[in-house]
């Protein structure tokens, strides 16, 4: 009876597996890179500072906010007082080698929806640096109504609870 158990659950996994080869399936969800109107200024820079659509922002630096979040995604974070800004926090999680980094490349409104692009770079130096959480801040004087995340690749992040 043992044995039956174990073909069969064998037999799952490699249908499982089968079928996610022939649909495409992956374990990150993927989308295009949607179209949106950019916040770059006619010479195709990103002002640090400024509005998207009736939202007022700033870009802000690792060493301004402190990232800390080992899991790779994003979330929000707020101070607990009145007219306090919105943070975004975008993390590529916890690496331990040299060379990785996330930055903002573009965001716009598609809609209602707030689009944020992200430039990943996977850590590919051989040092051993210790825990290292590179992220991307935006700041916000309120919430966007939706809001999408993704990289340059397509891959979208998802939210996580810090």
């Amino acid at each position: 009876m043992n044995r039956l158990i174990k073909k069969i659950a064998c037999a799952v996994m490699a249908f499982t597996l089968i079928a996610g080869v022939f649909t495409g399936c992956k374990a990150n969800k993927t989308a295009e890179l949607p179209s949106y109107t950019s916040v770059k200024n006619e010479s195709g820079e990103l002002p640090v500072k400024g509005t998207v659509g009736e939202l007022e922002y700033r870009i802000m630096s690792n060493e301004e906010y402190g990232c800390y979040n080992k899991d790779r995604g994003y979330y929000f974070d707020q101070l607990e007082q009145l007219d306090s800004p919105l943070f975004i926090v975008i993390s590529a999680g916890t690496q331990t080698r040299t060379g990785g980094d996330l930055e903002i490349t573009d965001f716009g409104m598609q809609g209602s929806t707030l689009v944020i692009v992200v430039e990943e770079t996977k850590a590919t130096g051989d040092k051993f640096t210790g825990l290292d959480c590179p992220c991307a801040v935006l700041e916000l004087n309120d919430a966007p109504e939706q809001l999408l995340i993704v990289s340059t690749t397509g891959e979208q992040f998802e939210k996580i609870i810090p």
